[in-house]
């Protein structure tokens, strides 16, 4: 976990107003276009070292906001930082050297896996295209790596469909590390996998942290697992960023009408507790392709205010180390004052 203040974290990546719009055709005869936000003018920073998970209900943009700072998709707009170097600047070259510092987990341990290729192959072609190691030093990269992720150097020879879903996925966070990256972005990399094995990868993922003193961008729908590995969180909703706060100030004191939502869709397994459970989340997510005036979160929030249905509420800080993007955030001036 980050121990350190604010002033003496350093800043590994940094996203600038970061927006991705595509345009969606309907119609044969008399077509129209329309253009989705899917992310819109998002700025956020990650720290060395700590995880920043990202949460939020499925499309609001999490996904698309990871493959960007991967370059898997380009933006239409917004500047990505790693080490105060502008990414989109870079040359096809100089980016494809810069990617050993960036690496991804995928979602869906299967179809992220070459089906023809063995494991060893797998693990090793990243090592091979930059060239790093091969011979005798390649096979022994390959098997430290296998060893790393809790499987043995005789599984190297094996098919990715000889594996289970659990297998599989260490498989791909193998492949992941073995570039020694300073960055790596899971996206939902537990979602795939049965409830008893999410909490062995989310373990292997902090100790893998801790070995290689690596920083993750964690994504995820789920905020238990969120919660779970992250040191901050930030909730998307709709494209936008709603809240940003370290871990333990967003669990017990959510400033966003959005973040206590989330909070309250959590199943409480202690029977005591279920009368004091806050409201839930109502409403259906609005259609991305026509978002509501003003804040996007007025047609299912609880505390609306006339203000809200006009005026897009920006993200601002809020005591230390917070930021929400709410007119009226629940505890702003208790916040305020523990901050």
């Amino acid at each position: 976990m980050i121990v350190e203040t604010k002033e003496q974290r350093k800043v590994l990546l940094k996203v600038h107003e970061l927006s991705k719009h595509f345009e969606i055709t309907k119609g044969f005869i008399k077509r129209k276009t329309q253009i989705l936000k899917a992310v819109d003018q998002v700025s956020l920073t990650v720290y060395e070292g700590e995880t920043l998970g990202i949460v939020g209900e499925s499309g609001c943009g999490k996904s698309t906001l990871g493959n960007m700072i991967m370059h898997l998709i380009e933006p239409s707009s917004g500047k990505i930082l790693f080490e105060d170097t502008d990414l989109s600047e870079m040359s096809r070259e100089t980016l494809r050297k810069k990617r050993k510092d960036i690496q991804m987990i995928f979602q869906d341990p299967f179809s992220s896996l070459n089906p023809r290729l063995k494991i060893f192959d797998i693990i090793a072609e990243p090592l091979r295209t930059h060239g790093i190691a091969k011979g005798d030093k390649l096979e022994e990269e390959v098997h430290k790596l296998l060893e790393a992720v809790g499987l043995s150097a005789d599984f190297a020879e094996r098919f990715p469909h000889q594996f289970s879903g659990g297998q599989r996925q260490r498989v791909g966070i193998g492949r992941a590390l073995s570039l020694k990256p300073k960055l790596i972005v899971c996206d939902e990399p537990v979602s795939a996998l049965d409830v008893s094995i999410q909490s062995q990868i989310l373990n292997l993922l902090s100790v893998l942290q801790k070995r290689y003193k690596l920083t993750y961008i964690f994504i995820a729908h789920g905020l238990p697992a969120v919660a779970y590995i992250s040191d901050r969180i930030a909730v998307m909703y709709l494209g936008k960023i709603m809240e940003i706060s370290k871990k333990e100030d967003l669990l017990n004191r959510p400033l966003h009408p959005y973040t206590e939502g989330l909070l309250a869709s959590v199943p409480v397994s202690d029977p005591e507790l279920r009368g004091k459970e806050k409201k839930a989340l109502e409403g259906e997510t609005p259609n991305p392709l026509n978002p509501p005036s003003g804040c996007r979160f007025h047609t299912r929030c609880s505390y609306v205010q006339d203000r809200c249905r006009v005026e897009e509420p920006q993200l601002r800080q809020i005591g230390l180390d917070r930021s929400v993007s709410c007119h009226y955030p629940l505890g702003e001036i208790e916040a305020s004052l523990y901050g």
